[in-house]
């Protein structure tokens, strides 16, 4: 794909690696724990020297690591967003068919409304309203439609959007797939 990739598990780049916002969590978690238990006097095993003679800075270290692994655990969690290669709306035409209470159809309008910048307004229709197409989908909704050609039934998987999206040359440019 030649799109700017961000997966989801991914942070930004230069940003250290998830594991290290885990890390400090952890250690300013027990350290914490530690200088709490120890300031009742009832710690249950002995520690190094420099514990005993520098018993307030484990309590600020502790407060730094937890700190510091609030600020990474958030940000990596918050990746830019996708985008193709070229910018711009693909399509002529999108339909969803959709029914009531139906968390799929909900989910697929929520997804599609996420790359609203690449397709045109699209059209949702409760298939409900007619028995012909209650007879066409059946149980099997939502359908989304692009261009007249049925893409996606049930569960929008996000990554083959991503991939038609890109696919896909804007309504203005022609289309290159080199």
């Amino acid at each position: 794909m030649n799109g700017k990739r961000s997966d989801e598990h991914r942070s930004h780049p230069g940003a250290p690696p998830p594991f290290v916002g885990t890390l400090c969590l952890v250690s300013g978690a027990a350290i914490l724990f530690l200088a709490l238990v120890d300031s009742t006097g009832e710690l249950p095993l002995d520690m190094p020297r420099f514990w005993y003679t520098n018993r307030r800075l484990w309590g600020l270290l502790s407060f730094i690591l937890l700190g510091t692994a609030f600020y990474l655990l958030r940000s990596s969690s918050t990746s830019p967003k996708w985008e193709p290669s070229l910018a711009g709306q693909r399509f002529q035409r999108l339909v969803i068919y959709t029914r009531e209470n139906c968390h799929l159809c909900d989910e697929a309008v929520e997804t599609l409304s996420e790359y609203r910048s690449y397709f045109p307004e699209f059209e949702v229709v409760d298939i409900d309203s007619d028995p012909n197409m209650v007879e066409q989908f059946g149980e099997c909704v939502p359908v989304v439609e692009i261009d007249g050609k049925v893409r996606f039934r049930g569960r929008v998987n996000e990554v083959l959007l991503r991939r038609l999206i890109e696919g896909s040359a804007p309504k203005d440019q022609p289309f290159d797939p080199n």
